[in-house]
C-alpha cells in the first residue's frame, strides 16, 4: 500500500493489485502493480543480491533503483530522493518495510510513502 502525493494533492490510497518479490540477475526486487494499461502504475525497488536487513538511501550503492511508473504519459517519474527501510526473514523469504520515493514530471513532484510486506512462496 502507498500513500501518494502529486503535485501537493493526495491521490486515492495505492493499494497493489499484483506483488512480486524475487531475485533477478543478482539483485533482490520488491515490485507491486495497480491497474492496467494505459493508467498501469508500479512501484520498484531493486537491492543488491544478498544485501541485509537494513535502512539505504536512493544513492547508497546497495539500492540499485527506486522507482515510480505511471503509464499515463510518456514522460516518466524521475526519482530525485528517497530510501527504503527493509527486514529481511532469516531465510529471506520475507520481506517488509517502507518505502518513500520522491520523483518529478514535468515540474510537477510526486511523493510515494510505501508500507509494503511480501512473502516468496
Amino acid at each position: 500500500t502507498a500513500k501518494i502525493t502529486i503535485g501537493g494533492t493526495s491521490e486515492p490510497d495505492f493499494v497493489a493489485d499484483y506483488v512480486w518479490y524475487g531475485n533477478l540477475q543478482n539483485s533482490v526486487h520488491l515490485y507491486g502493480d495497480r491497474g492496467i494499461s494505459p493508467n498501469l502504475t508500479a512501484i520498484e525497488a531493486a537491492l543488491e543480491g544478498g544485501t541485509p536487513t537494513g535502512k539505504y538511501e536512493y544513492d547508497d550503492k546497495e539500492l540499485r533503483s527506486l522507482d515510480y511508473y505511471s503509464l499515463d504519459s510518456l514522460k516518466p517519474w524521475l526519482t530525485k530522493s528517497g530510501h527504503i527501510d527493509v527486514t529481511f526473514s532469516s531465510d529471506r523469504k520475507r520481506a517488509h518495510g517502507t518505502m518513500l520515493i520522491e520523483a518529478e514530471r514535468e515540474n510537477t513532484k510526486l511523493t510515494a510513502n510505501v508500507k509494503f510486506d511480501i512473502e516468496n512462496l
